[in-house]
């Protein structure tokens, strides 16, 4: 089989390694939550609220299926984590790039939003903004879980492992969509009571957070970075959450 002929086929083997990556650290994540859930239920015996439940799922999901899922992929292709996840402290024009990727996700996603409200279209509801909003005094207590598990274990998975998979092979801006096109859609797994057209809207909408963290990593190759924007970007929207009931118990 000469090149021409083997390229094709070898980038569909790579496409669907990056899906299979999303789907097992998905199934690992999820097998780690019931794990967790019957030792804690039935074993127990303890009662689970709605913000343990939620913080089960950041430990099992973003802590460790993600994170395992891309490990074991790179072990299996005898390459190194650090070649793959370039982690070091951001320097003073990296920490420029966070500052700015976070506040161009938020505007971006806010526009999208005033987008959504002027054609009449309806949004899914994420069930952590759900848990939040029914009970926003968990917030503080959420933040840290955001910051260490769910934007690290995500960028692990989807940025450096997904991500640099991608650009070895189709370069830096097809590998950001692609990856890109693994991260929003697994995210329907998270909605609540959603129809087929308000799941879609939604995961239009999370393409634009997810390509700014895919270009603050191209640009910086620290894995830091966008591992801080996709944390600051979480913790500020439920940060608001927080902020709006503080200010309706006030009676402002």
């Amino acid at each position: 089989m000469d090149v021409s002929t083997a390229l094709p086929w070898r980038r569909l083997g790579l496409l669907t390694a990056g899906l299979g990556l999303t789907i097992g650290g998905i199934v690992l994540g999820l097998a780690v939550l019931f794990t967790l859930m019957a030792v804690l239920i039935f074993g127990l015996g303890l009662e689970l609220s709605s913000q343990s439940l939620l913080i089960l799922n950041l430990i099992a999901v973003q802590g460790v299926g993600f994170p395992v899922a891309g490990y074991a992929y790179l072990r299996y292709r005898g390459r190194r984590v650090r070649e793959f996840v370039p982690t070091t402290v951001p320097s003073l024009g990296q920490i420029g790039v966070i500052v700015a990727g976070w506040i161009g996700a938020l505007v971006l996603v806010s526009i999208a939003g005033v987008i959504i409200q002027i054609t009449g279209t309806t949004a899914a509801e994420n069930q952590a903004g759900q848990v939040v909003t029914e009970n926003p005094e968990f917030v503080p207590y959420l933040l840290p879980f955001v910051f260490l598990l769910n934007g690290p274990g995500e960028e692990f998975l989807f940025r450096g492992v997904i991500q640099g998979r991608f650009r070895e092979e189709f370069g830096p801006a097809a590998a950001i969509v692609l990856a890109t096109l693994m991260f929003a859609p697994i995210h329907v797994v998270s909605f609540v009571g959603a129809t087929p057209q308000a799941a879609l809207v939604t995961i239009s909408i999370l393409t634009v957070p997810s390509l700014i963290f895919g270009a603050v990593y191209e640009i910086t190759d620290n894995f830091t970075v966008p591992a801080l924007v996709h944390g600051l970007y979480n913790a500020t929207l439920f940060g608001g959450i927080y902020l709006s009931s503080l200010v309706g118990t006030a009676g402002w």
